[in-house]
């Protein structure tokens, strides 16, 4: 009976032994985390970066974002000395970095496929309805000096079939110098409608230097004919004659039920008869806005 208590006491000291000769191997100090919870830390951290850049806060201010990354560490109990220690320590290892990494896009790979497989959302046939049509028609670029000509970035995109229950989605990326001397700077988008009227939401812009990206989503919500969208991706109530800013990876998407747009068209037509088109020639517009203000969402990143 005593020989085989010595003989299990002598195999426990070999695993333990063994297991200290892994981790002398590897190399990695105390306090800095090992491959699989390094893996597991930032698979989390790429998935709530890719949430965050669908709600448009990637360029955002990392006050926004630094809860998000510490509700990951304390999921893990991990301390915020602990991973930069670790990233540290991996950074100036890159064999172990990149075995990490492998890791990571496996993992990252196998869950963009769970979700296109429906596993964390059931099919939604809606989805399939909904055409997304880039109908931005001008420069995706523009950079405003004081050599610049123009000191508003409007654009106007007429009626594409416009419709009624159409989602109007515009992004761009934004960066506006301190040295900027235009006051009071905003960001407007527009739907306009041949009876005159127009819909509007808003957003001020900064003159910071922080490199923001804009997400308006803007539906149609009135049964009257639209004539075009528009806005001004930045303007200001006053002009100082010094401008430096630029607004770049511009688009206008439109979003809309193919399989409705008889019974919308029917619904216009029945809720605003009349023919705003005179001998083939679009008429003039009447004077006439009213600005939307709640209930629409705008995004700033």
């Amino acid at each position: 009976m005593l020989n085989q208590s010595n003989r299990f006491y002598t195999r426990v000291v070999w695993f333990l032994g063994f297991i200290l000769l892994l981790s002398a191997c590897e190399g990695r100090p105390k306090g800095v985390l090992n491959k699989s919870d390094m893996t597991k830390v930032l698979v989390d951290m790429h998935k709530a970066e890719a949430v965050l850049s669908e709600k448009g806060l990637s360029y955002g201010l990392y006050s926004k974002k630094a809860p998000y990354y510490k509700y990951i560490l304390k999921k893990y109990g991990i301390t915020q000395a602990e991973f930069d220690s670790s990233l540290v320590w991996y950074t100036k290892h890159p064999k172990n970095f990149t075995l990490v990494y492998a890791n990571v896009v496996e993992e990252l790979t196998d869950f963009q496929k769970e979700i296109k497989n429906g596993k964390y959302h059931p099919v939604d046939t809606m989805s399939y309805r909904i055409i997304k049509n880039n109908v931005w028609n001008q420069r995706t670029k523009y950079v405003l000096t004081k050599d610049s000509a123009r000191t508003h970035l409007a654009f106007l995109i007429p009626t594409q079939g416009f419709m009624y229950k159409d989602v109007y989605v515009l992004k761009f990326l934004q960066c506006i110098a301190p040295e900027d001397s235009s006051v009071r700077q905003r960001i407007v988008l527009r739907i306009n409608y041949w009876n005159g009227k127009t819909d509007s939401v808003s957003k001020m812009a900064y003159h910071d230097s922080i490199l923001r990206r804009y997400t308006f989503r803007f539906p149609a919500i009135r049964k009257y004919k639209i004539k075009s969208v528009s806005g001004e991706l930045l303007s200001s109530t006053a002009y100082k004659g010094k401008l430096n800013a630029f607004v770049d990876s511009i688009s206008l998407t439109r979003e809309f039920d193919y399989v409705l747009q008889d019974s919308l068209r029917r619904m216009v037509e029945k809720a605003d008869p009349k023919n705003y088109e005179v001998n083939g020639n679009p008429a003039q517009p009447l004077p006439g806005r009213r600005v939307i203000r709640p209930n629409h969402k705008i995004l700033p990143q």
